[in-house]
């Protein structure tokens, strides 16, 4: 399977959910950058993700132990 290349020259809404990754995260998230191929996509899961985590009722520092544990039951990497 062929890996998915970047974006080379991304347009403003790219960067700028690049720049809000980049801030939560320290780098710019994988899923991320797999989304900027579609904006639409990157644009409704991004409002999802941002309403979750700013209007959630989760604590910040659980959701995120959540998030680990749960990426962890998947075997995926976080």
């Amino acid at each position: 399977m062929g890996r998915v290349s970047e974006i080379e020259r991304p347009g403003i809404a790219v960067r700028t959910f690049y720049k809000i990754g980049e801030r939560m995260f320290g780098k710019v998230p994988t899923p991320e950058r797999l989304m900027a191929h579609r904006l639409p996509l990157m644009l409704g899961l991004g409002g999802l993700y941002s309403a979750i985590e700013w209007f959630g009722k989760i604590d910040a520092r659980l959701r995120a132990l959540l998030n680990v544990q749960v990426a962890a039951l998947y075997g995926s990497p976080y």
